[in-house]
């Protein structure tokens, strides 16, 4: 584990909270075999969801600035927010019990999928209390009534999104551009990113504002319906990480507005955590070609936009941001049994996952495609 963030070398960071937990910097590579079936020349991959050999994802770099925070200011219990198949909250149990601190998990509904079902028990597997809300009203008087009942709570936003969180993904983008400078990668001209609590977003495009990367495009591939409204929360977003930043360390003056920020909305199927048929296609063509685990609810969605810009012609290199977890977790679903959870959560594991009824056809779809494009099936 390195001494410090990238960040703290590069703009002599003083007085911000930071510990390490992740393994950086995470590795960078070609998408070759995707490269071939595509017929496009220049797609790279950054793996954060190796960025811990415990539970990788994007979580982890916010986490190195939230839970340092969270233990200066000797909390006993972290809550957080999230729909029911939640990564962040999943993350948050994991590393925050490794801190000796309990968590509370506030859900609310989303379409159910297998990554749903799994996320779910992994939070009880790992000792998060869960507090299923339903809907955000609801979480909301649940939230309340945890702040008024529990000593010593640090709450944590979603998607630990806070501005300090955010800095996790400024150190990204320095991380990137070692990349590029020692050799390891070329400097894409479009990132794809999945966004949904905004923070992976807006710390990258306030890492490639302080950087002077102005030919690199950020495009956030949404995840939530009103575009606008996500336009809106990054931009608030990143001015706020860029001004707690210009308080504790030597930056540059930058200035962000909403010309930066490119939020793309057309894949999001009908609402969040819909299982789309191109986000499972894309899933399990990125499986079968590169060997690489995504799920339908972000990271599916994100590379199925590439994929589509790409076939449009985009200018690459481009870049796709992998902010799911690749650790094996299959030893904690030996000893799974829903009804050792929370009775109020045991009828979602008796309900239809929602993209089992596209699975076995898209998955037929992509192996003619493949036998088509040259690859052994």
């Amino acid at each position: 584990m390195r001494e410090q963030p990238w960040l703290f070398e590069t703009f002599d960071v003083r007085d911000i909270p930071w510990m390490p937990i992740g393994n950086f910097p995470t590795p960078i590579h070609r998408l070759e075999n995707l490269e071939k079936f595509l017929g496009y020349d220049g797609i790279w991959i950054k793996r954060d969801d190796k960025s811990s050999n415990i539970y990788g994802g994007n979580k982890v770099r916010k986490f190195e600035f939230v839970l340092a925070d969270a233990k200066r200011k000797n909390a006993k219990w972290v809550m957080s927010f999230g729909g029911l198949g939640s990564n962040q909250t999943l993350a948050l149990t994991i590393y925050a019990s490794k801190l000796g601190m309990k968590t509370i998990s506030v859900l609310v509904y989303q379409p159910i999928t297998e990554h749903v079902l799994k996320n779910l028990w992994l939070m009880h597997y790992f000792g998060s209390h869960i507090s299923y809300a339903g809907n955000v009203p609801r979480a909301v008087l649940k939230a309340i009534w945890h702040i008024l009942t529990k000593r010593k709570l640090y709450v944590v936003p979603v998607g630990a999104s806070s501005p300090l969180g955010t800095l996790g993904y400024v150190d990204a983008m320095i991380e990137l551009k070692k990349d590029v400078d020692e050799g390891r990668a070329e400097m894409p001209r479009a990132i794809f990113v999945a966004v949904g609590s905004c923070g992976t977003y807006a710390g990258l495009l306030v890492g490639k504002k302080l950087l002077g990367l102005d030919d690199v495009k950020i495009i956030g591939i949404a995840v939530s319906k009103d575009s606008i409204k996500t336009k809106e929360r990054v931009l608030k977003l990143a001015r706020k990480t860029y001004k707690l930043l210009k308080e504790h360390a030597s930056v540059p003056e930058v200035k962000i507005d909403e010309n930066d920020i490119i939020i793309d909305d057309n894949y999001l199927g009908r609402c969040y955590g819909d299982p789309t048929r191109e986000s499972v296609k894309a899933v399990i063509l990125l499986k079968k070609l590169e060997n690489v685990e995504l799920e339908t609810t972000y990271t599916g969605k994100t590379i199925a936009a590439l994929i589509d810009y790409a076939r449009r012609g985009i200018e690459g290199p481009i870049l796709f941001w992998n902010t799911f977890n690749s650790v094996d977790l299959s030893y904690a679903f030996k000893e799974m049994d829903y009804k050792k959870m929370p009775k109020n959560l045991w009828r979602f594991f008796m309900m239809e996952r929602a993209e089992k009824k596209i699975e076995e056809e898209v998955n037929k779809e992509v192996e003619k495609e493949l036998r088509e494009a040259g690859f052994e099936v």
